[in-house]
């Protein structure tokens, strides 16, 4: 049978609980809150001011909204760690974390979105620093900044000589001023050089020999074919023994060659396609 102290010392334990409960569910009532009031907002930078601590985002909708970025806000960027607002561009797409105090947009997270385009390069303007990318059905024009960098197979550096007309290339890009503009040019494929082996017309494949190792390639559709400086030769204007280069991708195990060029070409000699001129 319990004793009156035994129940008293029950009651008072059971009161400490409940209370030690309650502190603990008021504590968390402002994180959980702060949680549940977060949003993001998905867009592209209009206006930073990063001393104001201000941030102008347009969303897909055509819909201006401006953030203020707290002290402690975190900026994410693809091309750099430990970014500041400072580092923000005007036409880079961002992902905003923020949270809405009566009207007030409060942002503790932007991260850039990277924005991408694959496909071949159809042609390069030197005067107008353009390159055009075509995917399919759909031709792309970019601006080549001076500060666009490019990149090898491999993530070695390269300059803008390496990419050339027929090159399959993946474009990291934003729009200052709703034009495209190149970031970064990463050049994906392969070159092999060898001589000329055989000719499949039908197949649309050929073959090539170096030293000891012979390929075979699969011509990938728009497959720029320079002959006589032109990028818009056919697959017979080739012949057996010629020696080429052929920059291609490997694709779990087939060889598909977007570019076959002679191999005796100058290192800066230009292969274009007309009537568009280029490097």
């Amino acid at each position: 049978m319990k004793t009156t102290k035994s129940i008293k010392w029950m009651a008072v334990c059971t009161s400490v609980l409940t209370a030690a409960a309650m502190f603990r569910a008021s504590a968390d009532e402002p994180a959980a809150a702060a949680s549940k009031n977060q949003k993001s907002y998905t867009g592209t930078v209009v206006s930073v001011d990063p001393n104001e601590h201000v941030l102008g985002v347009k969303g897909w909708t055509m819909l201006n909204k401006s953030f203020n970025t707290g002290n402690n806000c975190f900026f994410a960027q693809i091309d750099k760690d430990n970014a500041t607002a400072s580092d923000l561009r005007v036409g880079e797409k961002v992902t905003v974390s923020y949270q809405d105090v009566h009207g007030v947009l409060i942002a503790s997270r932007v991260e850039q979105e990277p924005m991408r385009f694959e496909g071949m390069v159809k042609s390069i303007d030197a005067d107008k620093h353009t390159l055009t990318l075509h995917q399919r059905a759909l031709d792309k024009e970019l601006q080549m900044p001076a500060e666009c960098k490019i990149m090898l197979r491999g993530g070695k550096a390269g300059t803008f000589a390496d990419i050339k007309v027929g090159n399959h290339v993946t474009v990291t890009y934003e729009t200052p001023g709703n034009t495209p503009t190149a970031r970064q040019i990463a050049q994906t494929s392969i070159p092999y050089t060898g001589t000329l082996t055989a000719i499949d017309l039908n197949d649309k494949t050929v073959k090539a020999k170096a030293m000891f190792e012979t390929k075979k390639f699969n011509l990938a559709d728009n497959c720029a074919i320079v002959v006589n400086g032109r990028t818009d030769g056919k697959l017979e204007d080739l012949k057996p023994n010629d020696k080429l280069v052929f920059s291609y991708d490997e694709i779990n195990g087939v060889n598909v060659v977007n570019r076959i060029a002679p191999a005796d070409m100058p290192p800066n000699a230009v292969a274009t396609s007309a009537p568009t001129t280029g490097y």
